[in-house]
């Protein structure tokens, strides 16, 4: 344990990039294992025809969708914030001035609020300097050291272009070995465990792996959905560039919980700053209305598309999976705010084996797991469900027949003594 550990502290520089060749093989393991059971190809070309596919469409997106996310941002950042910061405080003033002509009832309580808002209006006046125009060395003097500057941010720009580069190609090249030996590596840690004990370990490995597949693929569904959604409905309030904040908020649907909300603050200020271009609203109610709209939008998503894109994969109450992020984003930055809410419910998955063995309970298996169409609240489509669950509940009130006298019903008849029920 401690070599391993200390194994671990020498490639810690590493392990980011493995984190993230693991996760590539884990959303494109799907694939690899459809072509090898509809199309029968072998797993080494399935594995090199899906990471040939990634390596040419993979900069091909990036190269059609990262000037659109550059001008979102860059809409964003170009915005009149000072104007906003001016009409704030402009705004701010006139009404503590117009709280300070009111009257108060009582005289006492009168003059300390005119002389706390006092303290607040000296604090707003600010003298502007006389401005001095700077002398010719005090121009000409950091020209030199500018200069030096420049040219050591060029090598370091061109150093971190390379490693990045090859850091990419580490990715690449561990995701395609990760793929080929995934089974390899699982069939070794399985014979490594007691033949009893095989087949429930196996089973937590399908579920784990089933959670991760769905959580990927379903955070990717709700990226394009949300930002589809966000888009559209700024564009029929009149926000403007709706499609830059609805590409915001698609992006950053990829951070659960806190991502939505950080989405909604840029659009805010935008309608600060600019209002709606047709509606006939003041820019502050506007700002109210888009900050409906986002919640609207929350809801929505909570409450329809998450259990029909999610599904059960990760049942996390939304405490957990905020605290969760903002502890990854503090440990591992963006990577530890993805993985937050995946390695959360693995470790849940992992807990409830480990608390199932130890009062000595069946683990879950294939046979043991509940059915999702029987729990409402564990399937997505919970309507599906309901008819029969209330003819389930019909059947348990209606009244049974009477022992004794009288003629035998068709299933006791049918049945026989003895016989099935």
């Amino acid at each position: 344990m401690l070599l391993g550990i200390f194994i671990l502290h020498l490639s810690r520089s590493v392990i980011p990039l493995l984190v993230l060749a693991a996760l590539n093989a884990v959303i494109v393991r799907p694939v690899i294992s459809w072509l090898q059971m509809r199309v029968h190809m072998s797993r080494g070309l399935a594995v090199g025809l899906v990471h040939l596919c990634l390596a040419i469409l993979g900069p091909l997106v990036v190269i059609l969708i990262l000037p659109t996310i550059i001008d979102a941002l860059v809409y964003v950042g170009s915005l009149d914030y000072r104007s906003l910061l001016e009409g704030g405080v402009e705004w701010l003033r006139s009404t503590l001035t117009t709280i300070k002509a009111a009257r108060l009832p009582v005289a006492a309580l009168d003059a300390y609020v005119d002389r706390a808002i006092d303290t607040v209006l000296e604090a707003f006046q600010t003298s502007s300097p006389t401005a001095v125009p700077p002398s010719l060395d005090a121009i000409l003097q950091p020209l030199s050291s500018a200069l030096k500057s420049v040219m050591e941010t060029s090598a370091n720009l061109v150093g971190a272009a390379f490693s990045r580069a090859a850091m990419i190609v580490f990715i690449f090249l561990a995701s395609i070995y990760i793929s080929l030996d995934a089974d390899t590596y699982r069939r070794a840690f399985l014979q490594a465990v007691p033949a009893d004990h095989q087949p429930e370990i196996s089973f937590l490995f399908a579920r784990i792996e089933r959670m991760w597949n769905a959580f990927f693929h379903g955070e990717l569904t709700l990226m394009l959905v949300i930002g589809a959604i966000t888009t559209i409905g700024l564009a029929a309030l009149g926000m403007p560039g709706a499609l830059y904040l609805g590409i915001i908020a698609g992006l950053l649907e990829i951070i659960p919980t806190i991502g939505p909300i950080i989405a909604a603050i840029p659009a805010v200020i935008v309608a600060l700053v600019q209002g709606s271009v047709y509606l006939p609203i003041g820019n502050l109610a506007f700002a109210g209305l888009i900050i409906l709209f986002y919640i609207l939008v929350q809801q929505v998503e909570n409450n329809f598309i998450v259990p029909r894109v999610l599904g059960g994969a990760v049942e996390l109450p939304p405490l957990v999976v905020m605290t969760g992020v903002v502890v990854g984003a503090s440990v591992g930055g963006i990577l530890g705010a993805l993985l937050a809410t995946p390695v959360i419910a693995t470790g849940r998955e992992m807990l409830d084996y480990i608390y199932r063995k130890m009062l000595d309970q069946e683990p879950l298996t294939e046979e043991t797991v509940p059915d999702p169409g029987t729990h409402p609240s564990r399937s997505g489509n919970w309507l599906s469900s309901l008819p029969a669950e209330l003819q389930k509940w019909i059947r348990s009130r209606s009244p049974r027949p009477r022992q004794g006298g009288g003629q035998a019903s068709p299933s006791q008849s049918d049945s026989g003594p003895g016989g099935p029920s």
